[in-house]
């Protein structure tokens, strides 16, 4: 072995080991471990209402969905049943608090870090698995995942099938691995609830349960039926939302059915510039996971080249990619799902006397570059946002509002507007939203425009985000019928920079 011997150790803990690295390799210390740091990376945004333009809009469709407002009937978008669903739980238990959706996706993204340890655990050290876990919670701020972003949620799914795949590929019983199977897509069942792309990473894990089936020597008639069975348990949870809508009449079901299968294909691409920035970023910002994830994964093929959990887990690398680079728009937070293998095969590199190094180098760059102690921010946001809500109360002199571009929270914050059912801002400003909801989006804003909000709020936006003709209909309703009377600075907020609150001018001014 000569010089990969000087570099590798073993850092398996036991008894005889004591010290350091036996205290960190046990599970209880990561159990504790995980859960600080998922605290300490997070804990920054947990009182920020305005922390994620998605994350306000989820919550609202949730507490939406608790007053018997419907997905894609009342209230449009087109994410999955189960993720309003979720919301909705959260904020049935949470009376709607922003803390307690922290507090439950905080509580998710640790539970998704220790099966990162579980299944790290074939391929490195119980210290190196360990340390996989809490990278993979360093790395989220960064691309989104700090506060309610839904891949935080149905990580936990993949990752719980994936566990369930690598278990199943130590048994040699075909009853085990079936029973695995089953298990998994139901997992992956539920993942696809929460964001239809979570289909692609449960694909590859049918076919890798198929193929485990086949190793054992079964035939292709029974591999074939568990592959129907493993098919219709993984649809299920879709199954049951879309037989209530179907129950709920057929204008509902059709709303379901284009929200959910339909919309997607009809979204405009971005510019191709756009689409290299988005590159990018993800290169950039990845580059220390793919380089320690890959490195990793080379070497275990040099000296496990015949292992199947090796196999398997390269497999899981490149469905995730698929699923990433399987959505024609670019945000930060689908990339958050790439993070779970990547931070699996990581555990290798850890295994090596630099380890300290590393994790300190890796660590060190996710927390420079995201937001885990950036207090200020959060602090800067929440009163930005307080104040805005403020201004907008007390001029809408009891009227309704229309949030056309910014923090659609305020929409929880006056449960009574509702000008549209599309109560997600960028649904009908963003260029590749057009065509792509369901109705012309110029002709829904003139609507509610006609309805003469009491209140309408915009933000400055780029060059080429928003359709020209909605550009022009904001402007010159704004310039007619509308007075500004607060304008916020710019800045690195996606819901409260750069935001103007426009009062109707017949209404009485506010005193000053």
């Amino acid at each position: 072995m000569g010089s990969a011997a000087s570099v590798e150790i073993s850092a398996s803990p036991h008894p005889a080991a004591g010290g350091l690295e036996y205290f960190l390799g046990s599970f209880r210390t990561a159990i504790l471990l995980i859960l600080a740091v998922a605290i300490a990376t997070r804990i920054v945004a947990w009182w920020d209402p305005v922390a994620h333009v998605d994350d306000q809009f989820y919550l609202l469709a949730g507490e939406d969905l608790l007053r018997g407002r419907w997905p894609y009937v009342d209230v449009w978008d087109r994410k999955p049943f189960g993720l309003f669903l979720l919301y909705a739980g959260i904020a049935w238990i949470s009376d709607g608090s922003i803390l307690g959706l922290n507090l439950v996706a905080s509580a998710f993204a640790a539970a998704t870090a220790l099966i990162i340890r579980q299944i790290a655990l074939r391929f490195a050290s119980s210290v190196s698995a360990t340390l996989a876990a809490l990278a993979y919670l360093f790395a989220m701020p960064v691309f989104g995942g700090q506060t309610g972003q839904s891949p935080v949620f149905y990580n936990l799914f993949i990752a719980g099938a994936a566990l369930l795949m690598f278990r199943a590929s130590e048994r040699d019983s075909t009853t085990s691995i079936r029973r695995h199977a089953m298990g998994a897509m139901l997992l992956c069942g539920l993942a696809m609830t929460i964001k239809q792309v979570s289909f692609i990473e449960g694909a590859y894990f049918g076919l890798a349960f198929l193929w485990m089936l086949k190793r054992q020597g079964c035939g292709w008639a029974a591999v074939g039926l568990t592959g129907v069975a493993m098919i219709l348990v993984a649809l299920l949870p879709t199954a049951l939302c879309l037989a209530g809508y179907a129950l709920a009449g057929d204008a509902a079901l059709a709303e379901f059915v284009y929200a959910n299968f339909v919309s997607i294909f009809e979204r405009r691409a971005w510019r191709p510039l756009a689409k290299l920035a988005g590159a990018a970023y993800f290169i950039l910002f990845l580059l220390p996971l793919i380089g320690m994830g890959g490195w990793s994964a080379r070497h275990r093929w040099r000296t496990q080249r015949q292992s199947a959990a090796q196999k398997l887990l390269l497999g899981w690398i490149v469905a995730a990619l698929l699923g990433y680079l399987g959505v024609p728009a670019f945000f930060d937070h689908y990339t958050l799902p790439v993070l779970v293998p990547l931070c699996v095969s990581a555990a290798t590199a850890f295994d090596r006397q630099s380890r300290w190094l590393l994790f300190i180098g890796l660590a060190g760059f996710y927390l420079v570059e995201g937001t885990p102690t950036d207090w200020r921010l959060h602090q800067r946001q929440v009163a930005e946002y307080e104040n805005i809500r403020r201004i907008v109360d007390e001029a809408r002199r009891g009227g309704c509002i229309y949030v056309a571009d910014g923090p659609s929270r305020l929409y929880i914050d006056f449960p009574l507007c509702r000008p549209s059912r599309y109560l997600f801002p960028d649904h009908l400003v963003l260029i590749t939203e057009a065509g792509a909801v369901g109705v012309d989006t110029a002709a829904e804003i003139s609507r509610i425009l006609a309805q003469r909000p009491a209140i309408v709020v915009t933000r400055t936006a780029p060059k080429g985000r928003r359709l020209p003709e909605v550009q022009v209909l904001l402007s010159r309703s704004m310039a007619e019928h509308y007075r500004a009377i607060l304008v916020t600075p710019p800045g690195y907020s996606k819901s409260v920079d750069d935001v103007t609150i426009w009062q109707r001018r017949d209404l009485p001014p506010l005193d000053r």
